[in-house]
């Protein structure tokens, strides 16, 4: 064999082994490519969502606000924790919605064991009756869930009768994910409560419009009157100033009002309440001489 044609077969070969690498090469070159390109692809598509979900943060951020903020004006809402700090602040907070300041004594008597998250406390103190009657009604009809387990009222006496004593066990309710404190707003109570003291006497040991400063002087004060007169529908009185007042059925008089007239027996019947109970009063017909 001569050298060229030995030279040919080592070119040659020579040839075959580049072409084989470079084919190699290209196709792993071109492999890899792919597998970049398709997570470039991926983050692409994970960088959209993130720009799509960071432009719409405001959003959902003021949604949550919303949602947070109509939890905690739902009609009860149950407190995230609790401890004797945070039910005495409770407390402080339900009196200055009220607008009193009320001394109160309290203490922690108890704890939930096994069948829930509670805690018990003693509450006692002196106050003005219908404070401590719109007090407990606070308590129980705001947002926060707290229940009145006992309630026990008593008189000071006949001198105070407008102040009692009080004494009641309150429980707080609380669990975890529930609201904090802070986050609880107040809502509206109406009052729907008598105003009258039921400690206070209802019966007087003297005529109650003696004491009463809004009687009306005009009213005629039958105890001083003489019934002069009498006709269909109404009679005639004299009162102590020797004036002569005429009046008609149901018309008011000192403590009650002009109930019936019996023509035929010379009287009137008058409805009066002045020592708390109500009564029937009759005048008779008084001659004059």
């Amino acid at each position: 064999m001569t050298n060229t044609g030995r030279n040919s077969i080592v070119l040659s070969s020579l040839l075959v082994v580049i072409v084989s690498a470079a084919t190699f090469l290209l196709h792993s070159i071109g492999q890899k490519v792919s597998v970049i390109k398709a997570e470039n692809e991926e983050t692409s598509a994970k960088l959209a969502v993130l720009d799509s979900q960071i432009s719409n943060i405001d959003s959902l951020m003021m949604e949550y606000e919303i949602r947070k903020a109509m939890v905690s004006e739902q009609s009860k809402v149950i407190l995230a924790e609790d401890n004797p700090t945070i039910t005495y602040q409770y407390l402080l907070r339900v009196l200055s919605w009220l607008g009193k300041d009320n001394h109160l004594r309290f203490s922690l008597s108890d704890k939930g064991k096994g069948g829930g998250d509670w805690n018990n406390y003693v509450i006692s103190g002196r106050s003005n009756y219908m404070d401590v009657a719109h007090f407990t009604r606070f308590i129980e009809h705001q947002r926060a869930l707290l229940t009145l387990e006992e309630l026990s009222i008593g008189s000071d006496g006949v001198a105070n009768s407008d102040t009692v004593s009080f004494s009641m066990v309150l429980r707080t309710h609380y669990a975890e994910g529930g609201l904090a404190l802070h986050e609880v707003r107040p809502k509206s109570v109406k009052a729907n409560l008598a105003e009258y003291q039921l400690f206070r006497s209802r019966v007087w040991d003297s005529a109650q419009f003696d004491e009463d400063e809004e009687a009306d002087p005009r009213l005629v004060n039958i105890d001083s009157s003489n019934l002069i007169g009498v006709a269909e529908g109404r009679i005639f009185l004299r009162d102590s100033q020797g004036v002569i007042r005429i009046l008609n059925l149901r018309d008011r008089v000192k403590g009650g009002y002009l109930y019936s007239i019996d023509v035929r027996e010379g009287r009137a019947i008058f409805r009066v309440d002045k020592y708390g109970l109500p009564e029937n009063q009759i005048l008779h017909l008084h001659k004059e001489n």
